[in-house]
């Protein structure tokens, strides 16, 4: 576990270790959702292609107030050593995932092999390859026979599901602290009124804060970076 002592009065911490579990955890379950999804498709190119290409997409949300927790700026070299460790993990989980995905999948011999654009030789020539995936992930990929998925990992900036979860989306800052609502009466008036990002409102409530000039360095907003 990534452990940061916070000014010898606050103690928080980011669970790598429950991360990658999760990671392998959502990459199983995508790929579920993707092929209870293969009948439903109404052309069979559309079917031939989900059946070939296997392509998900697993993303992040939340980073800007997990760096809010640890008390750590937004951009600041601590933040993107910390990015750079969970980015590391989440990408080798979700490929050796992938992996055990096709292998348990050897009783269904239309997808049990690879995605269609396998190939050792490219994979292992690749420089992203080479510079994300840990030595280790790169044998057992090859060793196993290849992926399941083509496309595994994205950013999205994850707009309504983060707002719904009343997080940070994406992989993003804050683009503001507090933004304009408006909302019209049963007369038509419109009404404006300022709401707090949540997390800053949740902070501001716990240190009896009510300005934004009071919160600390750690609190920062996008063209503050």
């Amino acid at each position: 576990t990534m452990d940061f002592s916070i000014n010898g009065t606050e103690h928080n911490s980011f669970d790598i270790e429950t991360f990658a579990k999760d990671v392998r955890t959502c990459v199983m379950a995508l790929n579920d959702v993707l092929a209870e999804g293969i009948p439903r498709h109404p052309l069979k190119e559309q079917q031939e292609t989900v059946i070939n290409l296997r392509q998900i997409g697993l993303g992040i949300m939340g980073l800007g107030d997990m760096l809010v927790k640890l008390h750590i700026r937004y951009g600041s070299p601590k933040a993107i050593a910390i990015c750079n460790k969970i980015a590391h993990t989440m990408i080798n989980e979700a490929v050796k995932a992938s992996v055990d995905y096709r292998l348990q999948q050897q009783n269904n011999l239309r997808i049990h092999d690879p995605h269609i654009f396998w190939s050792e030789k490219t994979f292992r020539a690749s420089n992203f390859v080479r510079g994300a995936l840990d030595t280790e992930t790169i044998e057992y990929v090859c060793d196993n026979g290849g992926m399941f998925n083509s496309q595994l990992l994205t950013c999205a900036p994850t707009g309504s599901l983060s707002t719904m979860l009343r997080v940070s989306g994406g992989i993003e800052p804050f683009f503001g602290f507090t933004y304009s609502r408006k909302t019209q009466s049963l007369h038509g008036e419109d009404v404006y009124y300022t709401v707090f990002t949540p997390i800053v409102q949740e902070y501001m409530d716990k240190h009896n804060i009510k300005t934004e000039s009071e919160l600390p360095d750690f609190f920062v907003k996008a063209h503050d970076i």
